[in-house]
């Protein structure tokens, strides 16, 4: 009899997910909310639930006798799967005060500012005093929420209540952060750790173009040097030893300005938007196998990566609300494109952050088209819309 797994989530991100648990010899069982969601038709077992309540997960987990939990592509699989492991000692997950500073942003930026990690200078937002301390311009941001939702950068003090109240809003906590604007391009770095040391890495550069403060356009290799890769090594490998962290994925957001990194987010779970397939199509990296890895309870693969093809990727949304029929391709330099739907044709996507109508990628010939066309993608998928003539 083959062993279960609980995955947690099912939306399309997970899928993958589900297909490489699979393959690694388990039955995989889903939870989720959403029972039209593709995990559901394709898992052994289907528990409908809402993982974002963590007791209720621990419960299923418990009446189910799983000892196998992976978490999907979102923060609220992620934690409450770390609550119910950390109290039935289910392998993969570092210890409750751990995934609280790494997953919280003003704890974060206060560990980091302790240990002497490069991060912008931040403070809690009901911090009057260390408020005060800080430069202009500044991100406010909620403490617990992604993808950018309830951010805003601030040119003027008289504009700062008003965006830590808009922040507060989007904060599961009601809590909000305050730091110091850095410029910069914005990367992202995900370590496979083992031992306290990185067994695999990878370096993507990302663009932020439909929404200010969400990732839709990246690609990897990276155009890094090879300086300020290593400067961002030695600083995930202190925080790393910092914290004790357990074998497995650790994915950081970061800004390079003018050579110094600066860690912007680090967390645990699988990145979405389909990054492992970047990463994989682009290094060959086992990146959904070494993912599920720790949580299975099986060995994560090192070895160096292929040579990295160049490979950009494109999440298509909107600036507005929108209906979406189909996409119109004009990247003739493409040596591959794949382009996976999210939405039916002529389903309403609602503007970003919050709405998504496809994820594409495109193989092209060499570093310097990789590097020129990656932040102009959004002009070369033109999505036909309400508002744009079908072609």
């Amino acid at each position: 009899m083959k062993p279960w797994i609980l995955l947690v989530g099912t939306s399309f991100s997970a899928a993958p997910l589900l297909l490489t648990l699979r393959q690694q010899g388990f039955l995989v069982a889903v939870c989720g909310a959403q029972p039209d969601d593709p995990c559901v038709a394709l898992a052994d077992a289907y528990h409908p639930l809402d993982y974002a309540d963590p007791q209720a997960l621990l419960a299923l987990i418990q009446r189910e006798g799983y000892r196998h939990v992976c978490p999907s592509c979102n923060d609220y699989a992620y934690l409450s799967a770390s609550h119910a492991a950390n109290l039935l000692g289910l392998p993969g997950y570092d210890s409750p005060q751990v995934t609280a500073t790494l997953h919280n942003k003003a704890a974060f930026r206060a560990h980091a500012q302790a240990i002497g990690l490069s991060t912008p200078r931040a403070c809690a937002a009901d911090d009057t005093a260390a408020l005060q301390a800080l430069s202009l311009p500044l991100l406010v941001k909620p403490s617990d929420s992604f993808s950018g939702r309830g951010m805003q950068r601030v040119t003027r003090y008289e504009g700062l209540d008003a965006a830590i109240a808009t922040a507060r809003q989007s904060s599961r906590s009601g809590t909000a952060v305050v730091e110091e604007f850095i410029s910069g391009s914005l990367h992202s770095h995900s370590a496979f750790l083992q031992d306290g040391h990185i067994l695999q890495d990878v370096f993507v550069d990302e663009f932020c173009q439909t929404y200010p403060y969400q990732v839709d356009c990246s690609n990897a290799p990276s155009r890094l040097s090879d300086t300020v890769k290593n400067r961002v090594r030695q600083e995930i490998l202190r925080l790393v030893q910092s914290l004790q962290l357990v074998d497995g994925l650790l994915h950081t957001q970061f800004i390079d300005h003018d050579g110094q990194p600066y860690l912007i987010e680090p967390m645990r779970r699988c990145p979405g938007d389909l990054y492992y397939h970047l990463v994989t199509f682009s290094t060959g990296m086992p990146y959904l196998e070494n993912y599920v890895a720790p949580f299975a309870g099986l060995p994560m693969r090192g070895g160096q990566p292929a040579a990295a093809a160049c490979w950009a990727r494109h999440t298509i949304s909107f600036a507005q609300d929108s209906v979406f029929f189909s996409l119109s391709p004009q990247i003739p330099a493409a040596q591959d494109v794949r382009i996976f739907p999210l939405a039916d044709s002529a389903a309403s996507i609602r503007a970003a952050p919050y709405g998504k109508a496809a994820i594409v990628f495109a193989r092209l010939p060499d570093t310097a088209t990789l590097f020129d066309l990656t932040p102009k993608l959004g002009s070369l998928f033109p999505a036909n819309t309400l508002e744009r003539q079908h072609d």
